[in-house]
């Protein structure tokens, strides 16, 4: 079962070495919040992201995931910004006391774009980087190991428990429960869903722990890996023009307010 998000294609986007992978979406999301233009995360997403995953072949999990996710965040921005956004005074029409406001709604624009291009991008990395590889670069780039295994396992964590529940609930509608029809029916199916997914995890956890003893974690020697990461000069130059381009963008947005945000 494949528990991690990693989705398996023949792509050159998926034969980049994890880091290039992960300073692109570093230099975009940079980009988002330091760049004084309102559509600068739609112009992202729409001319950097959707082709890259193109290039991937995963533009449908990382469209499908993303609006998944930022669609019920964009809603409720553009409610609570657009109604409550303090010092707004463009009201575009009123509702009894509650006036939806020019400015709030602006803001939920730009918030949720950003989000929309942080989740885009970052759903390019996992999707295209298996686990064990994102684990070996960010050692050889000098990260130490239990740091490099924490991230790793929090990517890993959101699919494993997805599919825990999914065979909990297949078990559960198996004996009869019923997990379907009316709110009261669906909240009533939740704590037998809750309970053995909770104890499950932390089962998970110390089965975990008795692994990695196994496998001397605490080891002071430098691990080792049968896996061989594909690099090139060409990629490492990359990487450090947009770390470098990243710095650069920060420092300006600090230093030219009029042009930079």
């Amino acid at each position: 079962m494949n528990q991690s998000f990693y989705l398996d294609r023949a792509s050159g986007w998926h034969a980049l070495h994890p880091l290039t992978k992960i300073a692109v979406a570093f230099a975009l999301s940079v980009t988002a919040f330091c760049v004084r233009w309102d559509f600068i995360s739609v112009a992202l997403f729409v001319f950097v992201v959707i082709p890259f995953a193109v290039w991937g072949n995963i533009w449908r999990p990382v469209l499908r995931a993303t609006f998944t996710v930022i669609l019920p965040l964009a809603v409720s921005l553009a409610l609570i910004q657009g109604f409550f956004f303090p010092g707004a005074q463009d009201v575009l029409f009123q509702i009894g006391p509650f006036a939806l406001k020019r400015e709030g709604l602006e803001f939920a624009f730009v918030t949720g774009t950003r989000l929309m291009l942080i989740a885009g991008a970052g759903l390019l990395v996992v999707y295209a980087t298996h686990p064990a590889d994102l684990a070996l670069a960010l050692v050889q780039a000098g990260a130490p190991y239990p740091l490099a295994y924490i991230i790793v396992t929090a990517i890993q964590l959101l699919p494993e428990m997805q599919a825990r529940a999914d065979g909990i609930l297949k078990a559960q509608q198996a004996r009869g429960l019923e997990t379907t029809g009316s709110l009261r029916v669906r909240v009533s199916a939740l704590l037998p869903l809750l309970a053995p997914l909770v104890y499950g995890a932390l089962e998970n956890v110390q089965e975990r722990a008795l692994a990695l003893d196994a496998r001397a974690f605490r080891a002071p020697r430098a691990k080792t890996s049968w896996r061989v990461l594909r690099d090139t000069l060409a990629q490492r130059a990359l990487r450090w023009l947009l770390v470098m381009f990243s710095i650069l963008l920060i420092v300006a947005s600090v230093f030219v307010p009029l042009f930079i945000r």
